[in-house]
């Protein structure tokens, strides 16, 4: 990306779930319900915080350019847009750091969560060596793709799949 604040943003989205074979922008609306309080609150903190950096650095930048057009004249008083660029850059800086701490705690919510989604999803929970086949499936079946999974919402029979019921033969 070409900023840093893109590049931070970017970090997060393709580490955070891709590490276990989850597609993350794909993944994150379904495992976030399953996200616990505590760790809801802190991404909703970081991203408050995010929201309120960049809101800031454009808030500067506007004021910048109002200032530069109303101290046109007024070669004394152009330290105000200096200023307002200074903060702007602050603002900016602390963006990136936000981002950053967002991205950091998606990485959390898939290190804890990953088999809270597999479980809510209905399916049954992977063996260490079964768990990156499964994401990566979980992760076509998220991007469209038509993905035979195994399927256990309390079935007795342990080859269900999520496909159509098939009618019992008497």
């Amino acid at each position: 990306m070409p900023t840093a604040l893109g590049n931070a943003l970017r970090a997060g989205e393709l580490s955070a779930g891709e590490r276990y074979g989850l597609t993350t922008l794909a993944s994150w609306p379904r495992i976030y319900p399953q996200v616990s309080a505590p760790l809801a609150q802190a991404l909703g903190s970081a991203r408050d915080m995010l929201d309120t950096a960049v809101n800031l650095c454009h808030a500067f930048l506007a004021c910048a350019a109002v200032m530069a057009a109303g101290c046109y004249d007024e070669p004394g008083e152009w330290w105000l847009v200096a200023l307002a660029l200074v903060m702007a850059a602050v603002a900016y800086k602390g963006a990136v750091v936000g981002a950053q701490s967002y991205a950091g705690l998606m990485h959390v919510v898939y290190d804890l969560h990953r088999f809270d989604l597999v479980e809510a999803l209905h399916h049954p929970l992977p063996d260490h060596d079964g768990e990156w086949a499964l994401f990566q499936r979980l992760s076509d079946r998220f991007a469209g793709q038509r993905v035979n999974l195994p399927y256990a919402h309390g079935s007795s029979r342990p080859d269900e799949t999520d496909g159509p019921a098939q009618p019992e033969k008497v």
